[in-house]
């Protein structure tokens, strides 16, 4: 773990609107999916606690009342509250996590979880099989035939881009590796990032130490 401490450099009036940002953008999309809602509902009382390296941002995110709210983590404040799980991740590789859809056997990144493995599966089921319904909230601000019109013009157009892209990517990687041998495989390339990420936190804790030692 980083010597810095979580959170340190964030003023504590924005860590609290930061926190009511985090919750209201997690439960407009939440209310996009009524399977999510259910199933956050089943997890009633239960808290995932996400630590981010890199920016060293600490939080936890618990089910109340069908929703997700943002908290602060344990020690911060006096309520006793404690996670059931912990995620310690760089932003890129739990992002990566979350947006994996099982299509592809590539790996995030580093993700390390802790705790409860059998909740720590169920929230990883419940974010692949998030469905959002951007029919409905589309209808909700353009009316149901416009809104319908434009979420499924933007969905087709999506979806074109996204398999262009993906052609084009799979491609370029295929080119670059086997005919010009100017990359190497997934697994290594995500192994040598990982040794990236674990040289700039030991980077981090040496000059912290160096700093101690000259004040």
């Amino acid at each position: 773990m980083p010597d810095r401490e979580p959170n340190a450099w964030i003023p504590h009036p924005l860590r609290k609107l930061g926190g009511l940002a985090l919750t209201l953008a997690l439960n407009r999309l939440v209310a996009l999916d009524p399977d999510t809602r259910e199933a956050i509902g089943k997890l009633e009382g239960r808290r995932i606690g996400v630590h981010l390296r890199g920016p060293e941002i600490a939080f936890s995110i618990a089910a109340r009342n069908s929703t997700l709210q943002i908290e602060p983590p344990p020690n911060a404040t006096d309520d006793g509250n404690a996670n059931d799980f912990e995620v310690n991740a760089t932003p890129g590789s739990l992002l990566a996590m979350a947006l994996d859809r099982g299509d592809e056997a590539r790996p995030a990144g580093k993700v390390d979880i802790a705790g409860d493995a059998e909740l720590a599966r169920r929230v990883q089921k419940l974010a692949r099989d998030y469905k959002p319904d951007f029919e409905a909230a589309f209808a909700t601000v353009f009316g149901e035939v416009a809104g319908t019109a434009i979420a499924r013009a933007l969905h087709d157009a999506a979806k074109r881009v996204g398999e262009g892209a993906r052609h084009f990517r799979d491609d370029s990687i295929d080119w670059l590796r086997d005919e010009a041998r100017l990359t190497v495989p997934h697994a290594e390339m995500n192994a040598f990032l990982d040794d990236v990420d674990a040289l700039r936190e030991r980077t981090d804790r040496l000059a912290a130490r160096i700093q101690r030692l000259g004040s």
